[in-house]
């Protein structure tokens, strides 16, 4: 500007006023000329404005997000099968996008003091995110910027109805966030503010804390030690509170003293064990008692399962009816299509056998009720039918409850038909832990656990006892309420006659008849299990209702196709009196009606097919089905051939025959099969015969039987069997007839001098030899019948070849 101010013109001489002079500064011999003058003024306005006019700055800053995981799902139809999104949280890039597109925050454009995101740091154990920001401002003015700032974000926030229910808040970050990534460091409710510098007051925390969420409580304490500085302990109502307070507060300068928040967790239970442990007074008490506590607190779980366990079991007891008729009038409407069970197609029970079961469960509980039929007579159908849709009932299976390896898994199949089943699976391994622990600490076991009894079976019976006795007690206001109905179905199979769970489950029913708890109903298919119940319990008296004779059969069929408006057809009678009561092939002769098959062909087609079952299950042959089959070809051809020919047979007659030698385990084998059934002659109960296993074999087996080469191969294994047993008979005879001839000759050698005493002791030649003579004449006709027997193998191996010739032609 000097420089200016000497580049003068001689021609012309322009002299400053001395108060322009004076403005500039300047000395008051300077003289300007007018150009110069008018520069210099227009220089020192411009830098006036300059001096008058604030610096702008570019500051940093930070907004906190409380809720970033849950933007993932800001758009449910944009994104509906987006798993993706579930599965793996957005990463810092996507959320960048997402922020300056505008969507989940202001356009940039829209803020002001030229607003620009830079990052995103996600803090995924606090469920939050930090967002930097950087905006140009002067420093004068730069809390306020921030303040409008965060004003509009979180108005914008409010306005944004969109994703409104994620409930997401923005917070300035006044102080400086440590942002970690240590393990063991979680987010808590409660927060430790260390003073670093002068304490400060409680009123101040309130202020600095409170607009972060509601405060329960500020308490400040004393240094722990010189080298620690004093601290407050600030209570939050939410963790999510404490969580923006520590990322927005912590490093905030107060007063001269820098405010450090980290999360404050509860005194752990291993610090506390710890303490106890160590400490020299507590300890002496504490330790003993520790083995007491690890008990208690086990039985104390147990017990409250068992608890459990007996709601559900009454549950179970009280409101079952209620979800059969939820099923029936749900589910079941949609499921008309499907092929009906046996049950639902035919019953045996008549009008009247119905009527009598009706009439003794209205009575007062005092006898047992036994439901006795043989297998797939509609037993379990008759007794389902009168109770369903009943409250109070329970039904047991002890088919399903026998096929268990031990008595747990039989305990936690009872309680699974009871309704607690997922409790009880708990209570079992629990209480053997409580018995192992009180017998190590107590010394003796604790009354009333599962592992106590011998039998958790019996623990499952007494819930539902308990049950039954509060449902009873209940109800005793109301006089006309039905009593409860226990139904304990498949009782006593056949094949495991002798097995110990009979034996609890006629306590069981005793308990309850004897305390007019409810009814109890046997369903069986063994007739014996009459005298089985009055000799379990004889005070009890059982009341039977017996499906073994139904004279009516044929009757119900044709009342029954009436009913459903269906022609009789031909021979339709005929072929039901040749199946009989059995259900289950009665089910499937009437269907095989309804489509259209004549019932001659219907009931060929089933006795084919158990024709095909008969010899699958009879006479296979193969290895495997040889080693496990418990009965030979012959014995059952010989009880089939007799079977053949008649109703029955005798049961001690068959035993006692040459093929059995008094041996039933392949006759209980064959039962157990299904081949036969042993039952009691009517009227009769000592005399035991044996039947075809449903009436539809007793055609089968005179079809079986009738096969001329099948019948030639029995007969040949027939005659071999008895071949080898003559032969088997003749070498004892001939074995024990060589051990006399012995004894004979020492006994002439011995016995031959004077003074042998025969006077006394008698002639034992005179014994030996009337033994010989009886072995010789069953050696004599062991001899006749093994020749015929030889006889009629070579003949009958004979008639084989030429039937295979001529079948083969």
């Amino acid at each position: 500007m000097f420089r200016v101010l000497q580049n003068q013109t001689s021609n012309s001489r322009i002299i400053f006023s001395r108060n322009d002079i004076n403005c500039m500064n300047l000395p008051r011999s300077f003289v300007f000329s007018p150009p110069q003058k008018q520069q210099v003024l227009m220089r020192h306005k411009l830098f006036a404005f300059l001096a008058a006019t604030p610096i702008e700055k570019v500051e940093k800053g930070q907004l906190y997000f409380d809720n970033y995981d849950n933007m993932r799902i800001t758009a449910p139809i944009r994104w509906p099968l987006d798993f993706r999104r579930f599965l793996a949280g957005p990463n810092e890039e996507k959320l960048l996008g997402k922020l300056k597109s505008g969507e989940w925050f202001p356009a940039e454009n829209e803020l002001p003091y030229n607003f620009k995101i830079e990052g995103v740091k996600i803090r995924k154990k606090e469920d939050g995110m930090f967002v930097n920001f950087t905006f140009r401002v002067d420093q004068a003015q730069k809390e306020m910027a921030l303040e409008e700032i965060i004003q509009r974000v979180q108005t914008f926030l409010k306005d944004k109805k969109d994703f409104l229910w994620f409930n997401i808040n923005a917070h300035l970050v006044k102080g400086e966030p440590f942002i970690d990534d240590l393990i063991d460091r979680y987010p808590a409710s409660r927060l430790r503010v260390e003073f670093q510098g002068p304490d400060v007051l409680t009123e101040t925390l309130y202020k600095y804390l409170e607009p972060y969420g509601l405060i329960r409580d500020i308490n400040l304490f004393p240094a722990s030690s010189k080298d620690f500085s004093r601290y407050a302990l600030v209570q939050y109502a939410k963790i999510r509170s404490a969580i923006c307070a520590k990322n927005c507060v912590h490093g905030i300068i107060v007063n001269g003293t820098r405010l450090n928040i980290i999360y404050d967790h509860p005194i752990k239970m291993y610090k506390l064990y710890i303490w106890i442990t160590t400490h020299p007074t507590i300890s002496t008490i504490s330790l003993p008692l520790i083995p007491f506590i690890i008990v208690a607190a086990v039985v104390g779980i147990t017990y409250g399962l068992d608890l459990v366990c007996y709601f559900f079991v009454k549950s179970r007891i009280t409101y079952y009816h209620l979800y059969q008729r939820l099923r029936e009038n749900t589910i079941n409407r949609f499921t008309t299509f499907r092929e009906k069970s046996g049950d639902e197609i035919f019953s045996f029970s008549t009008k009247e056998q119905e009527d009598k079961l009706q009439n003794w469960l209205k009575d007062p509980p005092e006898s047992f009720i036994v439901l006795l039929g043989p297998a797939n007579s509609g037993k379990s159908a008759l007794v389902n039918k009168i109770i369903r849709g009943r409250r109070n009932t329970l039904s047991i299976k002890c088919d399903d409850i026998l096929d268990s390896r031990n008595k747990n898994e039989r305990a936690l199949e009872l309680a699974k038909q009871v309704g607690c089943s997922s409790v009880f699976n708990l209570v079992i391994p629990l209480s053997k832990l409580g018995t192992l622990l009180a017998d190590e600490v107590i010394g003796h076991k604790i009354f009333g656990l599962p592992s106590s009894v011998d039998d958790p079976t019996k623990k499952v019976l007494d819930m539902i006892e308990n049950a039954l006795y509060q449902t009873k007690y209940r109800s005793r206001k109301n006089s006309d309420e039905e009593f409860p109905i226990v139904v304990i179905d498949a009782y006593m199979i056949k094949y495991k006659e002798n097995h110990d769970l009979w034996e609890l489950f006629v306590k069981f029913a005793t308990q309850l008849v004897e305390k007019k708890l409810a009814h109890v109903v046997f369903v069986s298919s063994n007739i014996g299990i009459t005298n089985h119940l009055k000799s379990q319990a004889p005070s009890m008296e059982v009341k039977t209702l017996d499906l073994h004779e139904p004279d009516e059969v044929i009757n119900l069929v044709d009342q029954y196709v009436r009913d459903k408006n269906i022609e009789i057809p031909e021979g339709l009678k005929e072929a039901v009196g040749k199946i009989g009561m059995h259900l289950t092939d009665l089910g499937l002769f009437i269907g095989k009606v309804r489509n259209g098959t004549n019932p001659n062909d219907a009931l060929n087609d089933l006795v084919s097919e158990a024709k095909a079952d008969i010899y699958r299950i009879a006479f296979r042959d193969d290895i495997e089905h040889e080693m496990s089959k418990e009965w030979s070809d012959i014995q059952f051809w010989e009880i089939m051939k007799e079977l053949s020919k008649k109703e029955f047979i005798f049961y001690d007659i068959t035993k006692s025959s040459p093929l059995f030698n008094d041996d039933d385990t392949p006759i209980k084998a064959m039962e157990r099969s299904g081949l036969i059934s042993i039952s009691q002659l009517p009227n009769e109960c000592s005399i035991s015969i044996i039947n075809p296993g449903k009436p539809l074999y007793q055609k089968a087996f005179a079809e079986i039987s009738s096969d001329e080469l099948f019948e030639t191969k029995m007969k040949y294994k027939t005659a071999q069997y008895y071949l080898l047993l003559e032969n088997k008979k003749i070498k004892e005879y001939e074995d024990e007839l060589e051990k006399l001839v012995k004894i004979d000759s020492k006994w002439n050698n011995k016995w031959s001098s004077k003074w042998s005493f025969k006077w006394l002791f008698g002639n034992g030649h005179e014994v030996i030899d009337y033994r010989v003579k009886y072995l010789l004449l069953l050696l004599k006709k062991s001899l006749v019948r093994a020749k015929n027997h030889q006889k009629q193998i070579d003949e009958l191996k004979q008639n084989y070849e030429l039937i295979l010739n001529r079948k083969g032609r």
